[in-house]
């Protein structure tokens, strides 16, 4: 039996038997509402999954004519789903706390995959949809930029947008256990801008904010519509950016692994850039 909750843990869950597939995919609407390089789902049956608490909490978006996305309406953490017809439960790994004894097999939908992130393993790579699998191919259409020179991002149903200018401090991969249950994938990846260089676009009064109680800063903020993780102030003056929910390359790379020693044991760590098993001392 697998177990996992949302970031906050108004919504828990088993999964009783075995994940069949796991595979990690790279399209823009999952990059969209996780924030992520990339969203790993497991694929078990339908009947295997229950709720352990906040079946209510559950919120839904229709993101395309073929899937929906379910979050906690508190904290915007993805959750399981159960396809609207079949026998199968889509299930956000980075949200299940134990080992599921079977790696990923594959990556999907790689020709999406974002520059900024480097594919390390040696796992079957397909552009779109795995062979056999089918279905239609439905990208998440960029608005652009307002300002000329800006770096803009935006939730998947579109009602939140922002932008930022010039080059962000640092972007930084975490491996915590709270950032794999905040952006339900195997890591975050975050940019860190200047508060002053940062702007809302529009739908701000749509964000909701959840701080965590027991954290001295960590929280999260996600569209309310979609479920879509955005920006927020982490520090006075510095705003953290979901980098996968960004429309274009940022124009960076990730500089550093932090807490690898929680890492997902299904992850496969990109050793060419500096690692550290907690939050790296200052120099």
């Amino acid at each position: 039996m697998l177990t996992g909750s949302c970031f906050c843990g108004d919504i828990a869950f088993e999964v009783h038997g075995e994940i069949s597939r796991m595979m990690h995919c790279h399209c823009s609407m999952c990059r969209r509402f996780h924030g992520s390089a990339f969203a790993t789902f497991g694929v078990a049956d339908r009947e295997a999954l229950r709720w352990r608490r906040g079946a209510d909490r559950v919120a839904h978006y229709r993101s395309s004519g073929q899937g929906t996305r379910s979050f906690c309406r508190r904290c915007g953490s993805a959750v399981p789903a159960a396809a609207r017809e079949g026998p199968f439960a889509i299930v956000p790994m980075g949200n299940v706390l134990e080992d599921p004894g079977a790696p990923p097999s594959e990556h999907i939908f790689a020709g999406s995959k974002v520059p900024w992130h480097t594919i390390v393993d040696d796992l079957a790579q397909y552009a779109d949809w795995p062979p056999g699998w089918g279905g239609a191919v439905v990208e998440h259409d960029v608005p652009g930029t307002r300002t000329p020179g800006a770096t803009a991002g935006g939730c998947l149903c579109g009602a939140v947008r922002y932008e930022y200018d010039g080059e962000p401090e640092r972007m930084v991969n975490c491996h915590c256990s709270r950032c794999r249950r905040q952006m339900s994938a195997a890591y975050g990846t975050f940019v860190f801008v200047p508060g002053d260089a940062f702007r809302w676009l529009d739908g701000e009064g749509g964000i909701v904010h959840y701080k965590m109680p027991e954290a001295r800063v960590k929280g999260t903020a996600f569209c309310g519509a979609c479920g879509s993780l955005v920006p927020r102030e982490r520090d006075p003056g510095a705003m953290q950016v979901p980098t996968g929910a960004l429309d274009t390359d940022p124009g960076c790379r990730p500089v550093v692994n932090i807490f690898t020693g929680s890492k997902a044991p299904w992850t496969t760590l990109d050793q060419s850039i500096a690692c550290f098993e907690e939050y790296p001392a200052p120099a």
